[in-house]
């Protein structure tokens, strides 16, 4: 296992947000990263390197098609996993560890997007995400598989409120960036090498007011086509890799 992986677990211990995970991708990352306790594997399935890496890492339950189906509805691809007390740190713990790219989720209902910014997150080598204790969806199952496993990756920190999350990260000296669609500057003309925390809102109303006049700038995605914007998780996505771009960037031109 990675130190990447291993210094990703936080301090103490919570209840967990979801006892049970599905999805060969999902199940796989979580237990390479230690937060599996034991595996449900469907009979008769095929040949998968991904479940061969899975009998090296956890333990194994076979257990018939049907009893599968009950502990884990949905698409679950044959295999499911009992997890470990999920990790969470408190806001004030994940900023002492000097992150210099963050994520704030401020009122993402809806799982499926929960997880696929979280994904786009740990890909993009984000620290770890902020995510409010109320008006968000639960980090469930659900959200767990979309993010392909990342969930069990990054960083989780609940605050109270993302308002006064971002005023304790800015104190932190990192800057705030909320997604915009109504934003004055683009991506490409902020400089997102410094340390900077992402904010991204919901599909409808997008950052809340007084998250948006707190962060320190506006980014806009600039949009050539018909629909007026991006899916949250795809522009969470593309900021992020913009990210990406710019570090990279900067580390080919230094002398």
């Amino acid at each position: 296992m990675s130190d990447r992986r291993r210094n990703r677990q936080g301090p103490r211990a919570v209840a967990p947000a979801a006892a049970v995970i599905h999805g060969r991708n999902a199940v796989l990352e979580a237990a390479r990263a230690g937060q599996v306790v034991k595996v449900f594997q469907a009979s008769g399935l095929g040949h998968d390197p991904r479940l061969d890496e899975l009998a090296r890492l956890a333990p194994i339950e076979v257990v018939p098609a049907e009893r599968l189906e009950a502990i884990a509805a949905g698409v679950h691809q044959g295999v499911a996993a009992e997890l470990k007390p999920r990790r969470e740190w408190t806001l004030k713990e994940l900023l002492a560890t000097s992150p210099t790219l963050l994520v704030a989720l401020d009122g993402i209902m809806d799982p499926q997007n929960m997880g696929a910014i979280l994904r786009s997150a740990e890909v993009a080598g984000a620290a770890g995400a902020i995510i409010p204790e109320h008006r968000s969806a639960p980090l469930s199952a659900a959200a767990v598989k979309a993010s392909s496993g990342a969930s069990e990756l990054l960083r989780i920190a609940r605050v109270s409120g993302i308002p006064s999350a971002i005023a304790d990260v800015k104190r932190a000296g990192i800057w705030c960036a909320a997604l915009d669609v109504r934003g004055e500057t683009a991506p490409w003309d902020f400089d997102l090498t410094q340390p900077v925390c992402i904010v991204v809102g919901s599909e409808g109303e997008g950052v809340h007011r007084l998250v948006r006049e707190r962060c320190d700038v506006r980014l806009r995605l600039p949009v050539a086509g018909h629909v007026s914007s991006f899916n949250a998780s795809a522009a969470a996505a593309a900021l992020l890799y913009e990210v990406q771009r710019q570090r990279a960037g900067s580390k080919t031109s230094r002398p």
